[in-house]
């Protein structure tokens, strides 16, 4: 029993630390104009040079996520605006991205955007989204952020902590974020999928899809 939780403190340090390499590998990115993003840096400690091979990887995966992303948001584009369907995204281990920001410069950021991860990880992205005036500003300025909580609970954004090898716990988050069932949405889980079993992928998204 004391292997096994040793193990599970290990996995989840080793999967953490990956949300700080990702960041600076993006920043990496950033630098050598692969793709824009003006919001990365605040979130890297020790910027890195990263090799052509790997910015080109992140540039790909970058790329492929915004159009399918893009594609779910201006999926009634044509429509009138009255015609027009209010839209959520749900993101599982969200670790340091920035996504949400970006939609906001750009003029498509849902009607809801939930982030999703370990409390480690929320709590730091929580006090850096305070910190950072250029952060805060796109959550609103009635957002209720706690460090210690690692939860930022905004009007159309939510940072929220939770584990999500435990359903019960996911369950209870998922509601707390308000995510409206009666209201069409996205997932995103690019980074999160190699933390787990195929059998704890299964459960993460059936608790997630009993929304619909």
């Amino acid at each position: 029993m004391a292997n096994n939780a040793m193990d599970s403190r290990s996995n989840t340090a080793a999967v953490q630390a990956t949300n700080d390499d990702a960041s600076a590998s993006k920043l990496s990115c950033v630098k050598k104009g692969y793709m824009k993003d003006d919001y990365v840096h605040f979130f890297v400690r020790r910027p890195v040079r990263r090799s052509p091979i790997i910015n080109r990887g992140y540039f790909a995966r970058f790329a492929a996520l915004r159009k399918l992303l893009f594609q779910f948001l201006n999926s009634d584009a044509n429509l009138e605006e009255h015609q027009r369907t209010k839209k959520q995204v749900l993101s599982l281990g969200a670790g340091f991205d920035t996504t949400y920001f970006q939609l906001q410069d750009d003029g498509k950021a849902p009607d809801l955007y939930v982030e999703l991860d370990f409390k480690e990880v929320t709590s730091k992205k929580a006090a850096l989204i305070e910190i950072h005036g250029q952060l805060g500003e796109k959550i609103g300025a009635t957002a209720l952020i706690s460090r210690e909580k690692g939860e930022v609970l905004g009007d159309h954004y939510k940072l929220l902590p939770v584990d999500l090898r435990d359903i019960q716990k996911l369950d209870d988050v998922i509601a707390l974020a308000n995510l409206d069932p009666r209201v069409r949405f996205n997932i995103l889980g690019s980074r999160f999928k190699p933390r787990y079993s195929r059998v704890g992928c299964k459960n993460i998204f059936n608790s997630c899809f009993c929304l619909i």
